[in-house]
């Protein structure tokens, strides 16, 4: 693929994250910082910073914060030309620290969350290694057509295709839907990256095996299934049997948030693939250093949480 010079085509989603100041209270008065953030945002920043190209393919609301939004990515490294304003409100998250933990509250409907399909996927995708989907926007509602489009055009053309589960439980009817919808697409990749969480929302075991369950029938793909701070493994399944997988424990780490750490996760490891490693162990160590760097911070992406990854990883 020498006439590939395009890096990775990363399609998805563009959010607004707000967050309590200081883990304050999120009752009337508190105060709130904000972070573009989204899946497919996040890992096209990550790549860009680990010095991979990467251009970005999803919507920016047209109102103040959509604006800022768009100015802040056109800002940086990542390529924002297939970056859509869409006439309609910004999506907007919010993080609420719990007493066991945290979660997100989401306001999506009537917003532009998702991506603009192109004309021709075939084009779009064309010149890329790489194309990789995040399975937000795979819902009917959002834009579960266009990712299958897409991921058929990317293989279709000979590129790599990779895909982030990233499944939420308020998507889906239940999990016989979702993983119908996952048995679309997961044909046309090579490369896997999943929570059990993801495989919680589709019904199966929280293993690799639960999730070669979800592939065809004799499909053969790399993939990484993480567990937060439980042991990542890294596997690969050939001919539809697992025939190699490696347990590997993130590094501790003062956590923040969790907030984007899959998806520095993932971006890691597309680029460590991309500089030509292949061994799963090692894989498995760089995602995790990406993913406990991306924790010790607020924003779901953050510059110097870079420099922290290769701390971990001994690098710095």
């Amino acid at each position: 693929m020498s006439d590939r010079s395009d890096g990775t085509l990363v399609v998805g989603d563009a959010t607004i994250d707000l967050y309590p100041v200081g883990g304050g209270p999120t009752e009337p008065g508190g105060r709130f910082e904000w972070h573009v953030g989204g899946t497919a945002t996040n890992v096209a920043r990550w790549l860009a910073a680990l010095d991979e190209r990467a251009t970005l393919v999803t919507n920016v609301g047209t109102d103040r914060v959509g604006e800022l939004a768009a100015r802040r990515l056109d800002a940086g490294p990542v390529r924002t030309d297939r970056v859509a304003a869409v006439d309609a409100a910004s999506p907007l998250t919010l993080y609420v620290p719990t007493a066991d933990g945290d979660r997100w509250d989401a306001w999506v409907e009537g917003s532009c969350y998702g991506f603009t399909p192109p004309d021709d996927p075939a084009s779009l995708v064309g010149g890329h290694e790489r194309v990789h989907l995040e399975g937000v926007t795979l819902p009917t509602a959002v834009n579960r057509a266009d990712v299958l489009r897409l991921a058929r055009a990317a293989a279709e053309g000979d590129a790599l295709v990779s895909f982030d589960l990233n499944g939420r439980e308020n998507q889906w009817r239940g999990p016989a839907a979702y993983r119908a919808a996952l048995r679309e697409v997961l044909p046309h990749c090579d490369l896997l990256f999943a929570g059990t969480d993801d495989l919680a929302v589709a019904g199966v075991e929280e293993t690799p095996e639960g999730l070669a369950a979800c592939l065809p029938a004799g499909g053969s793909v790399v993939a990484f299934l993480t567990d937060g701070a439980s042991a990542t493994v890294g596997f690969r399944v050939g001919d539809g049997a697992i025939t190699e997988r490696v347990a590997v424990t993130p590094p501790s780490v003062a956590v923040a948030t969790t907030a984007g750490a899959g998806d520095a996760f993932a971006a890691a490891v597309l680029a460590a693939r991309g500089d030509g490693v292949t061994d799963l162990r090692e894989l498995a160590a760089i995602g995790n250093a990406a993913g406990a760097a991306a924790a010790t911070t607020v924003g779901s992406f953050e510059p110097e949480a870079v420099e922290a990854m290769a701390t971990l990883l001994g690098d710095g």
